[in-house]
């Protein structure tokens, strides 16, 4: 078999990345970029260890082999996979190394876990080298999740502690508040979008309420995962930046949950999940409830659910589903609620666009969003609607004021 001479050079810049306190694997890492070589992780820490390399390259290791030709096919799976085929030469030693395996394929080994890996061994003359090891090697990867999901973690469980705001009674509120929150899609939202409107709408709680509802409808947040974009049916959506949108739709939430508890004297906050959203959407709610104890949280994993303010029956839907006739449903499902209720209305988004319609006698209001337009948006030119906001004030049986923020 044959043996690796390494130059005295990358022997002492071996050492002294050692030094420096990188673990073999950022070494090896670290002498693929310097030299274009790829030096085993394990070869690598053998020589930290005893001085010696025991490897079985021969000569230059810069050496290139000309009677192989080397393509690589690279595949993009549905599944935020990623495969790679090539031809390269290695030792039987590198072909069990997977950083190794990684770097060879053009994958830095920091960012990429292998899913699966095949190498296909077989010998060939070259006409520098004479007889050599050739592989045919096959992997399929996955990017690291860790950073990102550390740093979502981080996110969700920063000051988990409940937070406890100054809240009093007061007899003279007489009117309810409702605000309806759909199809934000923190990611493409941020908080500059929208901070006019929040200034708006917490101006408007500061008025002082007996009950306010905060519903969130769903799609609060653009991707049902973190480390990749998207929703929780699997559809592939532009990237972006998941922490990031998770902190500013925690921060956006607690201004106006906060503003609320100061200003009513119940609040409550009703929730279903969205077509892009629907599972983190979930564990978002939970979070608000651990933080919230002065709330009434509903936390569910529904499509659509029901409540009543007042006199006033007010059920919640994304807006994608159970649209063939909605209003039997919930007089089906909620027959109690039904009977007491002189107003009936059920609020939905996810059409991004508003429209009210009475049907019947109920009252269905479907609300747009303030999101910015998103690149299939633009190239569908889906640019026309209102990019709003709402607040609605009822009394006992019905709604009195509507506001357009």
């Amino acid at each position: 078999m044959i043996r690796l001479n390494w130059t005295d050079e990358q022997k002492n810049r071996i050492i002294e990345l050692s030094k420096q306190g990188l673990s073999s694997a950022k070494v090896a890492q670290q002498m693929f970029d310097e030299y274009g070589t790829n030096f085993s992780r394990r070869t690598v820490a053998r020589f930290i260890a005893t001085g010696q390399t025991s490897s079985r390259y021969k000569g230059n290791p810069n050496t290139k082999t000309k009677d192989v030709k080397r393509g690589t096919e690279i595949v993009i799976n549905k599944d935020g996979s990623t495969t790679s085929s090539t031809t390269m030469q290695m030792t039987e030693e590198q072909a069990k190394d997977p950083d190794f395996v990684l770097r060879a394929h053009g994958f830095n080994p920091d960012d990429w876990d292998i899913v699966s890996a095949r190498n296909n061994f077989w010998q060939q003359n070259s006409v520098e080298n004479g007889l050599i090891d050739l592989y045919q090697s096959k992997i399929t990867v996955k990017p690291k999740i860790d950073n990102d999901i550390k740093r979502a973690v981080e996110v969700l469980t920063r000051d988990i502690k409940p937070l406890k705001v100054k809240h009093s009674l007061d007899s003279s509120r007489k009117r309810n508040l409702v605000i309806p929150i759909t199809d934000n899609h923190w990611g493409i939202t941020h908080l500059s979008d929208v901070q006019d409107k929040l200034s708006e709408l917490l101006d408007i709680i500061k008025q002082g309420y007996g009950t306010i509802v905060i519903e969130m409808i769903g799609d609060m947040l653009h991707s049902d995962k973190i480390n990749s974009t998207e929703t929780v049916s699997g559809t592939v959506l532009e990237d972006v930046d998941m922490p990031k949108a998770i902190d500013e739709a925690m921060q956006f939430t607690e201004a106006i949950v906060v503003t609320a508890l100061e200003n009513a004297n119940t609040v409550m906050i009703k929730s279903v999940g969205g077509n892009h959203d629907f599972d983190i959407s979930y564990m978002f709610i939970i979070w608000i409830k651990e933080r919230f104890k002065q709330a009434q949280v509903d936390v569910n994993n529904r499509y659509r659910t029901a409540y009543l303010l007042g006199h006033v029956l007010i059920s919640i839907q994304h807006g994608n589903v159970n649209k063939k006739n909605p209003a039997q449903i919930l007089a089906n499902e909620c027959r109690h609620l039904w009977g007491i209720a002189t107003t009936t209305e059920i609020h939905s988004g996810h059409l991004h666009f508003d429209k009210t319609e009475d049907q019947n006698g109920v009252v269905f209001r479907q609300f747009s969003t303030p999101k910015p337009s998103d690149d299939w948006e633009t190239m569908n030119g889906f640019v026309g609607s209102n990019k709003l906001m709402y607040a609605l004030e009822y009394n006992d049986d019905r709604l009195k004021v509507e506001h357009f923020i």
